[in-house]
């Protein structure tokens, strides 16, 4: 894997961009689930391999060339069954006031298959933040906004302007933490690890995700273990254990208070459909 945290900053269409993270990884027969807060993008780019993603409960199918744009407030996760090789880039949004194609490629998801020869310009960062030679950070920063003109010339994207509003950097932060550890961190240890108060960490979440910590953590809780029911076929006692649960028992209660159903009836209706 590889992993840039370069601090690279662009602004288009009068919206500024903060790059937090790029990255180049590789998954294979796993299950990766994430969430992001308020003001955040994340664009994805396959390179190789196939697999799924549910996006906000919509299964699509992704292999080479497609690319799926995650803004803020959404949940998606990736089955790979083969392993799958991703170009992937977290930006945080400074500011938002700029043309409605710009505005609407970071207000809604989309997963399409590439048509515009973005790949190339993902392997052309890559280079560039891996040898770092004289003028890397310009070119990295217009390759960024071709990808972005590409995007939303590959949706079709159009329109006028709307207004902006200021950007809460903790969340990323956050997000990696959960999407990472959400089966075992407490809500001590999350706000510990951010420097902050358990009170203002919830003032937080509840400000930026619409949630609690208690709520989010029930929520990757239930995606992970729909994940596990769907695609793979584990047991009901080991998925139970995996999500630390006490007990066979107190995992089927859970699930069927949040679904309406219990375990086995959601994977026999998953398998019918």
């Amino acid at each position: 894997m590889f992993i840039s945290n370069d601090s690279i900053k662009f602004m288009i269409a009068k919206i500024f961009f903060n790059l937090a993270e790029f990255k180049y990884y590789s998954i294979k027969n796993t299950i990766s689930y994430n969430y992001h807060g308020k003001d955040t993008i994340e664009i994805n780019y396959v390179m190789s391999g196939n697999g799924k993603i549910k996006i906000n409960d919509q299964i699509y199918e992704i292999g080479p060339n497609y690319y799926f744009v995650i803004p803020e407030f959404v949940s998606y996760t990736i089955i790979a069954n083969e392993e799958l090789n991703i170009y992937s880039f977290y930006l945080l949004i400074d500011k938002k006031s700029g043309y409605d194609e710009y505005i609407n490629l970071i207000k809604n998801y989309y997963i399409n298959k590439d048509n515009h020869n973005i790949d190339e310009l993902f392997k052309t960062i890559h280079s560039e933040l891996i040898t770092k030679t004289l003028g890397y950070n310009e070119i990295v920063t217009s390759s960024f906004k071709m990808i972005l003109v590409k995007l939303c010339r590959n949706e079709g994207l159009k329109g006028n302007r709307l207004s902006h509003w200021p950007l809460e950097s903790l969340q990323f932060n956050i997000d990696k933490i959960f999407s990472n550890e959400f089966n075992t961190i407490t809500i001590v240890d999350l706000a510990d690890r951010l420097n902050m108060s358990v009170r203002d960490l919830q003032r937080y979440l509840l400000k930026n995700y619409n949630k609690n910590f208690s709520e989010l953590k029930k929520d990757f809780k239930l995606e992970y273990a729909k994940i596990r029911l769907t695609y793979f076929n584990d047991s009901i006692e080991k998925i139970s254990e995996d999500l630390n649960f006490s007990s066979r028992e107190h995992f089927c209660y859970f699930f069927k208070k949040e679904t309406n159903l219990s375990p086995l009836s959601y994977r026999k209706e998953q398998k019918m459909d």
